[in-house]
């Protein structure tokens, strides 16, 4: 078959799906990418901001592609892309199979009725050719299945797969500090991330420092924040960088502060390297933790709480569902059987 794989830009394409890519290709499938920035097969720039009228622009060329290609197939990935591609593909006569996988829908109980009914509306606009969703968790699964967001079935799987190879699970080396319990966060440095949070709950726990892995449009935000309130001295941003398992292996707990999520691949790592974890009862958390484990989204009451009682040093989690090696083989014989007998009628 020929099949088209679609994601707002080539970053995401190579953190999360070359590993499907090369294994189509080795089944004997024509496998392309369109995507922003270097290395795709078709390079869409894709605007950030979802109705900006440049991305609207986008739309005759892709139909263009589309239309000249004639793929049996679109796998999409990412709410931008997949929505744009999605308004191409509704002005086709003969259209693809399409398949959304979504890995958080962009909004939840924290999220303004306006702005969460503006996504389900731009949803409904592509419903009629999106021949199934594909959800990481059980709250988008239902969100997808009450509002009909596809023609068919809507499926649960456990994320895309991960690389839990490039994590150790030694245990914890030390940081440097040793008057201090080191939290650890892993991630794009953003608000949907709420890292702030993390920063200003510092100034309620004297006896911990905290570690952002990751760059990001709110770190200068953050940087004057920590220095705002004091506690920039126990602040350690780290900038972008492959190298999560150093840091896993420096922390003592794992502490996050999503306002939404699929099925977090940071705490799936985390989890992997045994970490007491303590983060926001949100989506995509919910489903990998127990409620222990969880905090009230935004309560620095219940963050600090929980924080203060980690006593251990190491948690067993049963992570082999959700490794690349058992996900990826389910994951494509669920595409292609979907896209099969949608071909056999």
């Amino acid at each position: 078959m020929k099949i088209l794989i679609v994601a707002s830009n080539m970053v995401h394409i190579k953190n999360f799906h070359m590993p499907y890519v090369d294994s189509l290709r080795q089944m004997g499938h024509s496998v392309y990418i369109m995507a922003s920035g270097e290395g795709a097969d078709f390079n869409i720039p894709f605007k950030k901001r979802s109705l900006s009228i440049k991305n609207l622009s986008l739309v005759p060329k892709i139909k263009k592609i589309l239309k000249k290609e004639r793929f049996d197939a679109v796998l999409l990935h990412t709410t931008l892309a997949a929505f744009w591609v999605r308004m191409a593909i509704r002005k086709l006569k003969d259209r693809p199979y399409v398949i959304n996988t979504v890995h958080g829908y962009l909004f939840n109980e924290h999220t303004s009725a306006l702005k969460s009914k503006a996504y389900i509306l731009c949803e409904k606009l592509v419903r009629r050719v999106t021949d199934n969703v594909v959800v990481m968790n059980s709250e988008d699964a239902k969100i997808a299945s009450e509002h009909k967001l596809c023609i068919g079935r809507v499926l649960e799987i456990n994320g895309m797969g991960v690389d839990f190879s490039r994590i150790s699970i030694n245990e914890k080396q030390s940081y440097g500090f040793t008057e201090y319990k080191n939290l650890v966060f892993v991630g794009e440095i953003s608000k949907r991330k709420n890292q702030i949070f993390l920063v200003r709950a510092l100034r309620r726990l004297p006896g911990y420092f905290l570690t952002l892995v990751g760059d990001g449009e709110e770190k200068d935000a953050i940087i004057n924040e920590a220095k705002k309130i004091g506690v920039l001295e126990r602040l350690k941003i780290t900038g972008f960088t492959k190298n999560v398992s150093k840091y896993l292996s420096e922390a003592d707990i794992y502490v996050s502060a999503s306002q939404i999520e699929g099925l977090p691949f940071n705490v799936m790592e985390a989890m992997y390297a045994r970490l007491p974890i303590v983060a926001s009862d949100v989506k995509g958390n919910r489903d990998l933790l127990k409620d222990g484990l969880l905090y009230r989204y935004n309560n620095e009451d219940e963050y600090v709480d929980k924080v203060r009682s980690i006593s251990a040093s190491r948690v067993d989690y049963d992570m082999e569902k959700y490794s690349l090696e058992s996900v990826v083989p389910k994951n494509i014989e669920m595409y292609l059987s979907l896209i099969g007998k949608k071909s056999e009628k």
